[in-house]
């Protein structure tokens, strides 16, 4: 109790002597000798406020990019699949402009698979469609003004719900073509490497020339006349040989196909 009591009466005598001014040159020197550390714990104080506010604004800003990120992603994610429905739209368009203004029958069929190097697709239509081997696949494409059929392949195995499809860069695909150049100029038209088409055994006497128009003839019985393949890119001519060959580009990316259709007889 004493020791409480001694204390009390000790703090209010510093208290009296403080305002009686009596440690006014203790307090001086105290306040000069302790102000450089407090100084420093102020400086301190504040480097440390300045750096969590630096690290607070930091953090919120690497949470906005994170979500404006997220939000971007969004963004391509959805204007990916606008772009793929406005294709889509767009090859269905020309499918049916196409197919309706030649009054032709005609099944639409989504591919399902690749093979064969990409030489070969295999479509959603099959026997109970009433598919058989031999029909001419085609695409659609815009050439000029108008919307032209272009073959890309024909039919060659059938099942029930499935149809294997040669397509015209298949070197065991083979169309009746003519080329319209100068003079009509008919051939065989063969895939080559999966890559291209190729004419051969053309006389030397036909003249043709790059950028003719190459197809169908209609000499075969499921394949109508006048179905563009491509367009002639070279021309292989030697003065010793008796035939000539022509190196076909196609007007179509085979490999971007989605849907096609199939002339029904």
């Amino acid at each position: 109790m004493k020791k409480y009591l001694f204390l009390i009466i000790v703090i209010l005598l510093l208290i009296f002597s403080h305002y009686v001014k009596l440690l006014r040159p203790v307090e001086n020197f105290l306040n000069q000798s302790l102000k450089p550390v407090f100084g420093g714990f102020y400086s301190l104080s504040a480097n440390i406020n300045k750096t969590y506010l630096e690290q607070t604004t930091k953090q919120d800003l690497a949470a906005e990019l994170k979500q404006a990120q997220e939000k971007v992603n969004q963004l391509t994610v959805e204007n990916v699949k606008l772009r793929f429905l406005e294709e889509e739209n767009s090859a269905l368009r020309k499918h049916l402009n196409f197919l309706n203004k030649d009054s032709r029958r005609f099944l639409m069929a989504n591919i399902i698979s690749r093979g064969q190097g990409n030489q070969a697709i295999v479509i959603d239509k099959g026997l109970r469609d009433g598919l058989s081997a031999g029909l001419a696949v085609v695409s659609s494409m815009a050439l000029g003004t108008s919307s032209q059929g272009v073959i890309i392949g024909k039919i060659v195995n059938v099942k029930e719900g499935l149809a294997e499809v040669y397509l015209v860069t298949n070197k065991n695909n083979k169309l009746a073509a003519s080329i319209f150049g100068e003079n009509k100029t008919s051939g065989i038209a063969t895939g080559e490497l999966g890559l291209t088409v190729k004419i051969d055994f053309i006389p030397q006497t036909e003249n043709i020339k790059a950028g003719d128009i190459v197809a169908t003839s209609g000499l075969e019985p499921s394949i109508p006349r006048g179905l563009v393949i491509g367009r002639v890119a070279r021309v292989s001519k030697e003065n010793n040989e008796v035939w000539q060959t022509a190196t076909v580009e196609l007007l179509v990316d085979l490999e971007a196909l989605s849907i096609v259709s199939i002339l029904l007889p």
